[in-house]
């Protein structure tokens, strides 16, 4: 559901007069900056070569590759959808992830637990919709609430599964969402193979995986979903019972 529905929805609630509405989802809306690091099948880090990021020594000369997006989520049924700006890769073309939808798996395996599963498709260089996926631990981002607009996290949570290569050279620390070593099929937690991400199955990167970690979350909006209560809807169907009576009258 989009902000535009979310408004709309309180806003017809308010027009039919519910004033006892009990409090529903909470839909959190939040712009991100990060990071991507992109490790083969050993889980050694690959350097983006592309500019300027190999110049650049804040992250290794490409070790690392700063990102940025926006993500939506549902605090009732843990479900949420993610954007991940374009950035240049390996100096040869744009990966493109899009339909990417998040969900959280409590510990994995039936039980409590800060875990969210990434999902998306990636198009590069002609190979149009390969999987692409991770698992988060969001504890820094659950730890942070409850949210309010304006909100910034950043500085907490969980270390990403790669903060320790190359020795701990250009370690990132604890961010709000830091990818695991667990892997996915995109619905379920599959095993772990200690090495951070989810590996490619397809395409032109088998068995390598991508890593995003989430460094600073600043919550943009914060959305109440109120239901409306049976009664409410009820008036509102008498009134659309009552114009289809009156139509018909008309039309005789």
């Amino acid at each position: 559901m989009n902000i535009k529905k979310s408004l709309l929805s309180l806003a017809v609630a308010t027009v039919l007069g519910t004033t006892s509405m009990q409090s529903g989802a909470t839909i959190y809306y939040a712009d991100f900056s990060g990071l991507m690091t992109f490790l083969g099948p050993s889980g050694n880090p690959i350097i983006n070569t592309s500019y300027p990021y190999y110049g650049d020594p804040t992250w290794g000369y490409g070790l690392r590759t700063p990102i940025s997006g926006s993500l939506v989520l549902d605090d009732v049924s843990g479900t949420g959808s993610a954007s991940i700006d374009y950035f240049d890769f390996f100096s040869s073309g744009t990966p493109v992830f899009h339909d990417i939808v998040l969900h959280a798996t409590g510990d994995g395996a039936g039980g409590p637990g800060t875990l969210i599963i990434f999902s998306s498709l990636l198009d590069y260089k002609g190979n149009n919709n390969m999987a692409m996926e991770l698992v988060w631990d969001a504890a820094g981002l659950y730890g942070a609430a409850p949210y309010s607009a304006g909100q910034v996290i950043s500085g907490v949570g969980a270390l990403p599964a790669s903060d320790g290569i190359l020795s701990g050279n250009y370690p990132i620390g604890p961010v709000p969402l830091a990818t695991t070593t667990y892997d996915t099929d995109g619905s379920v937690i599959t095993g772990n193979d200690g090495i951070g991400g989810s590996p490619y199955d397809n395409g032109p990167f088998p068995g390598f995986s991508t890593n995003f970690d989430l460094t600073s979350i600043t919550i943009t909006a914060v959305v109440p979903q109120v239901p409306v209560p049976a009664a409410a809807w009820l008036f509102g169907s008498g009134l659309l019972g009552l114009l289809g009576v009156a139509q018909r009258r008309k039309s005789r």
